[in-house]
C-alpha cells in the first residue's frame, strides 16, 4: 500500500473536521426528537389524558403502534438494513437510511430496549457519503466511515470511548490505519459542538453515565474476590440474551411483521409483571435504561432488582432479535450495573462503584466483544466514584470477552460460522 502525501492526509483531516461537525448537528438532532418523543408519549399525552403515569396497558398501545410503523419500514427500499447482532455498519448505501432511521425512531421513541447508537452511525455515514458523492468509492467510503464515527461520539459523552472502539476495529484490521488520526480529529470536533467554544454556547451531550455513585478509593482484596463473580454473571447473562436473540431472529428472519407485533407483547407483558407485580417504574423496563440508572442504583429491594434484571434482558433479547433497529450498547451497560447492585444487596458490606464497573465491562464486553473499549466504558461510566475502580472495569471485560469467545468457539464447532469472528463486526471501507 503505497504512503499517502501530506496534502492528501491534510486533505483527508480536513474533512473529517467538517464531517464532525456535521454529524453532532445532526446527532443532536436525532438525540432530542428521541428525547423529546419518548417524553411527549410517555409523560405528556397520559398527562393530557387525565393519567397520573402511564399505566402498564397504556404503554403497551404504544408499543404495538411502534410495531407497526416499524413493519412499514420494513417494506421500505433497504428494509431497514441489518439488524443489531450483526454488529456495526458504517456502509450502508444511501436508499436503506430512511428506512433504517425511521425504524430507528420507532424503535426507540416508542420504548423498546435498544441504543440510539447504531442508528446515530448510519446518520453519520450518510451524511459521509453525501458529503463525497462525486468522490472515488474508496474515498466515499472513508467519509461514510468517518461520519458515522463521529455521530457515535455524540452519544457516549466522552469522545475517548467511541476513539478506542475505532482503535480496536484497527487492531483487528477492520479498519485502515490511516483513519485513525482523521477519525479521532472527527470526534473531537463533534464533541466541541456539543460542549461549546469561546463563550458560543454547545448543542450539549448525550452520553451514557451512572449518577450518585459512591466514592471507592481503597482496593480489598474481597472486593476483587466478588467483583470477578459478578464479571461471571454479568458475562453469562449477556450471553444468554444475545443467544437468545440469535435464536429468535432466525424466527423474525422468517416472520418479519408477527415478530415484531410478538415483542411488543414480550415487552408489554414484562412491564405487566414489573409495573403491576412489584411496583417497578416503567423506564426500568422500557427504553435502553441510561434514564434509570440513578434509580437503579438506589433500589435496596432484592426482589425488585432480580425483576429488573430479568425483565429488562428479555425485553432486550426481544428487541435484538425481533427485527428492530437500534444500538446494543446502552442495555448492556444497564444489565451489568444491574448485577453490581444486586451483588452488593447480597453483600451489603462491599461498595457498589467497583462492582457496577465490573458489571459494565463484562456485560458490554460479552456482547460486543471489544474488550478494551468495554473495559474503558466500565470505568469512565463509574468513573466519579474514583481511580481505584478501573482495575475492576478492566478485570469485568477480560472476563466477560473470555467467555464470549469460548462461547463462540463452541458455536463455531457445533456449527461453522455460527459464532462470530472479530472481522465479523463491523463493515466499512478497508
Amino acid at each position: 500500500m503505497d504512503t499517502p502525501s501530506t496534502s492528501q492526509v491534510t486533505r483527508l483531516l480536513v474533512i473529517a473536521a467538517v464531517l464532525g461537525v456535521l454529524a453532532a448537528i445532526a446527532g443532536a438532532g436525532l438525540l432530542w426528537l428521541i428525547s423529546h418523543g419518548q417524553e411527549w408519549l410517555f409523560v405528556d399525552l397520559p398527562d393530557h389524558l387525565g393519567m397520573d403515569t402511564a399505566p402498564w396497558w397504556f404503554a403497551a398501545v404504544i408499543l404495538f403502534v411502534g410495531a407497526s410503523i416499524v413493519a412499514i419500514a420494513k417494506r421500505m427500499p433497504g428494509a431497514t438494513g441489518t439488524g443489531p447482532l450483526s454488529g456495526f455498519h458504517f456502509d450502508d448505501p444511501l436508499v436503506m437510511v430512511p428506512s433504517v432511521l425511521l425504524a430507528a425512531l420507532a424503535t426507540l421513541i416508542f420504548g423498546f430496549v435498544l441504543g440510539p447508537e447504531a442508528p446515530l452511525i448510519v446518520l453519520g455515514s450518510a451524511i459521509g457519503a453525501m458529503v463525497g458523492r462525486k468522490a472515488d468509492p474508496p474515498a466515499r467510503m472513508a467519509m461514510m466511515f468517518l461520519g458515522g464515527a463521529a455521530a457515535l461520539g455524540a452519544v457516549l459523552g466522552n469522545p475517548f470511548i467511541a476513539g478506542f472502539m475505532i482503535l480496536e476495529f484497527a487492531a483487528m484490521g477492520m479498519v485502515p490505519v490511516l483513519l485513525i488520526a482523521p477519525a479521532m480529529l472527527a470526534l473531537a470536533c463533534c464533541y466541541l459542538v456539543q460542549i461549546g467554544i469561546w463563550n458560543i454556547p454547545g448543542l450539549g451531550g448525550h452520553g451514557l453515565s451512572v449518577p450518585a455513585m459512591p466514592v471507592y478509593t481503597s482496593v480489598q482484596p474481597w472486593d476483587i474476590v466478588i467483583a470477578i463473580g459478578v464479571a461471571i454473571v454479568g458475562g453469562i447473562i449477556a450471553i444468554i440474551v444475545r443467544q437468545g436473540a440469535l435464536g429468535f431472529e432466525k424466527f423474525s428472519s422468517r416472520r418479519v411483521t408477527i415478530a415484531l407485533y410478538l415483542t411488543a407483547a414480550v415487552t408489554a407483558v414484562v412491564l405487566l409483571i414489573a409495573q403491576q407485580g412489584f411496583g417497578i417504574a416503567q423506564e426500568l423496563i422500557l427504553f435502553d435504561g441510561n434514564a434509570g440508572m440513578g434509580q437503579l442504583v438506589q433500589e435496596t429491594s432484592i426482589t425488585a432488582v432480580i425483576v429488573i434484571l430479568v425483565g429488562k434482558a428479555i425485553a432486550y433479547a426481544a428487541a435484538l432479535g425481533g427485527g428492530f433497529r437500534g444500538g446494543p450498547i446502552f442495555p448492556a451497560t444497564f444489565l451489568g450495573v444491574a448485577v453490581g447492585v444486586l451483588a452488593v444487596l447480597l453483600l451489603p458490606s462491599h461498595s457498589v462503584s467497583p462492582m457496577a464497573a465490573a458489571g459494565i465491562g463484562a456485560t458490554a464486553a460479552a456482547m460486543l466483544r471489544l474488550p478494551a473499549t468495554s473495559a474503558l466504558l466500565g470505568a469512565l461510566l463509574v468513573g466519579g466514584a474514583g481511580a481505584a475502580i478501573t482495575p475492576f472495569a478492566i478485570i469485568g471485560a477480560v472476563i466477560g470477552y473470555l467467555i464470549r469467545i469460548a462461547v463462540d468457539a463452541k458455536m463455531n464447532k457445533l456449527a461453522p460460522g455460527l459464532g462470530d469472528s472479530p472481522q465479523e463486526q463491523v463493515s466499512t471501507a478497508r
